[in-house]
Parts: C-alpha cells; structure tokens; sequence
C-alpha cells in the first residue's frame, strides 16, 4: 500500500454515539415535562379562591398595553364600516357605551379582561374571590376618578404596597396572580406547542437505520 494513501474506514462502522445521546435527552425532556405538569396547580371546581398574591405592577402594565391593543384593533376594522355610528366625534354615547362595556362585562363574570388573562392576573375581593357586580363601581366610578386626577390614582399603585390604585381602592378590590391560567405559563404552553411540531417534524424527517445501510 502507498504511503501516501490513508486507510478508509466503513461507513458503517462509524460511531452513532450523538444519535444516541439525542434520543436520550428528548427521553429526558419528555420526564422532565411530565414532572412539571403534575406539579402545575390544577384549577378546582366551582367557586375559587385564589390566594392574595398581588400582581406585580409591569403585570398590569402587560395587561393594559394588550387590552390597549386590541381596543384599537377593533376600533381600526369596525370604524370604517360603521359610518359614524361609533367610534367617531359625534357617537360619544356609543363609544363610551362600548369602553365600559369592554372591561365592566368580563371582569364582572370572570374577574378579567383578555389583557388580565394573557398576564395572569385577576381581580378579586378582599376575600380573594372575583368581584361580581363590585367591578361595576370599580370600572365605572373608581377609574373615572383616577384618570380625572390627573391620572394619580392609577399611579398610586406603583407606590401603594399591595398595588391597589384608587379604583381598587373604592371599589374594595385586588389584582392578584392567577395560579391557574394565562401568565408566563400561557406563553409558555403557545411557544411550546410550536417546539413540539419542530420535533415532530425533525423525527419524521429522521433517516432510519434501515436508510443508512
């Protein structure tokens, strides 16, 4: 044999150390999010009272700026179409009507808007139970008067030690974290959904030892 020439090795002979490797850490990962699962607290039936853990102030900043957002989505697409019936200078009645109606109704029933589930946050009573018809003077009277001062009494929360602005304030109420959905782990379950069909895809596409020989 030359020198100058080098000995190939077989191909299929080579070492499949990474591949093995790779199915243990997805064997791994699947325990690993098994285990987080069961260690997730799961949402009881009927009434539930959700413990006094007051929303943090960017929470509720999080929350507002979603809620901001798609007010003015809907008001993008309904305005043109509404031929001054709403969202315009001349339907002041319906605008408001509209406004009020967006955050009294589901923080009546549910203690939150879209913006409060997306951060995990809800409002409750001093009980820790959601408000019910106390959100109507909450949403109606407290914030009317915060905003009017200038916008004081929303700041106030960022001061007050259990983050209460004024609205709460009048209408006896908290924000507190929500244990049970929405929050970090709604973003984590949306991401993580897209990361499952990623692998499926990467398994699906995965030669078979039958491919390599």
């Amino acid at each position: 044999m030359p020198s100058g020439t080098k000995k190939r090795g077989n191909p299929r002979n080579r070492p499949t150390t990474s591949r093995y490797k790779a199915d243990l850490q997805s064997k791994t990962d699947k325990k690993t999010e098994s285990k987080k699962k069961t260690d997730e607290p799961k949402k009881p039936k009927g009434s539930i009272t959700y413990p006094m853990q007051h929303a943090r102030v960017m929470s509720r900043l999080y929350a507002f700026t979603i809620d901001l957002g798609l007010l003015m989505m809907i008001i993008y697409m309904v305005a043109p179409k509404a031929n001054g019936a709403i969202f315009s200078n001349d339907s002041v009645a319906p605008n408001l009507f509209f406004l009020l109606g967006y955050f009294i109704i589901p923080t009546t029933i549910w203690g939150r808007t879209p913006g409060k589930w997306v951060a995990g946050i809800i409002v409750v009573d001093s009980e820790g139970r959601t408000p019910g018809p106390a959100a109507i003077p909450r949403e109606m009277i407290g914030k009317l008067v915060s905003y009017l001062a200038a916008g004081v009494g929303i700041i106030w929360l960022v001061f007050d030690p259990k983050h209460q602005g004024w609205h709460d304030k009048i209408a006896g109420t908290y924000v507190v974290e929500n244990p049970y959905s929405g929050g970090p782990q709604f973003m984590k379950d949306f991401f993580k959904t897209g990361k499952k069909k990623k692998a499926d895809d990467a398994e699906d596409n995965k030669p078979t030892e039958s491919d390599t020989k």
